[in-house]
């Protein structure tokens, strides 16, 4: 569970997060939306122990992230911006194992681990290759793959499917699934109308800093009728695109 309570953050005189308060539960996969600018990924590198809040408190799993920040971060897999840092002169398992030594897990449990994720991923065919020269695609579930290695409870994704083909989102989307069935907690963003509509169990509707709108997607969609939404998604798309 995330649990975000009256959270504020600044850097200098502006205020980029502004007394935010929302909780995304186990079993449960959150759609965390907004425009470049609205705050969203400042929250989140607050969720993942990035940046520590002005005031409120975050708590992931009951471990605070400001108190016990080393307890929060054992509960939690990220994955930023479509990142897909990897080493280029090793290869996709080398990779993986690397980050799951980091997290302390021995070779049989990090080996049993990643055979379980390449099966999920479809890797199995580059698994052993070196990363260099890989497509976008392969790197980015290889990345999901070393954020997620050590089987944590809470996940955060910014933006998973960026730049990723129609196979390799099916794959990402079926695996967050996956981790949805399995009770763990998933907090994504993203600007991708089907990409809601097919796992979100929930919205979190940034702007400017506020969370301007919050609950089940189905009430969202009651409450507000479909076409206001359907334009203040267009609206919040249109903004992350510049």
């Amino acid at each position: 569970m995330i649990t975000v309570s009256n959270v504020s953050k600044s850097f200098g005189k502006a205020q980029i997060i502004k007394d935010i308060s929302f909780v995304a539960q186990p079993g449960q996969i959150t759609g965390f939306i907004g425009a470049n600018g609205s705050g969203k990924t400042t929250t989140m590198r607050l969720i993942s122990t990035i940046l520590k809040p002005d005031c409120g408190s975050i708590e992931v799993d009951g471990a605070d992230v400001v108190a016990s920040p080393e307890e929060a971060r054992k509960n939690l897999g990220v994955l930023f911006g479509g990142d897909v840092s990897l080493y280029n002169r090793l290869t996709a398992w080398e990779n993986i194992m690397y980050f799951a030594k980091l997290q302390g897990m021995t070779d049989d449990e990090a080996e049993q681990r990643i055979r379980i994720l390449s099966n999920l991923l479809d890797m199995d065919k580059f698994l052993f290759k070196r990363v260099a020269g890989f497509s976008r695609g392969m790197r980015q579930k290889v990345s999901f793959a070393k954020s997620i290695v050590h089987n944590p409870s809470v996940i955060l994704l910014d933006e998973p499917s960026t730049g990723l083909d129609i196979y390799s989102i099916r794959d990402v989307q079926d695996f967050i699934l996956t981790c949805k069935e399995q009770g763990k907690t998933v907090l994504v963003s993203t600007h991708n109308m089907h990409e809601i509509e097919r796992l979100c169990d929930n919205l979190v509707i940034i702007a400017d800093g506020r969370i301007i709108r919050n609950g089940t997607k189905d009430e969202i969609l009651r409450n507000e009728g479909t076409d206001d939404v359907m334009e203040m998604f267009f609206r919040i798309a249109e903004g992350a695109s510049r």
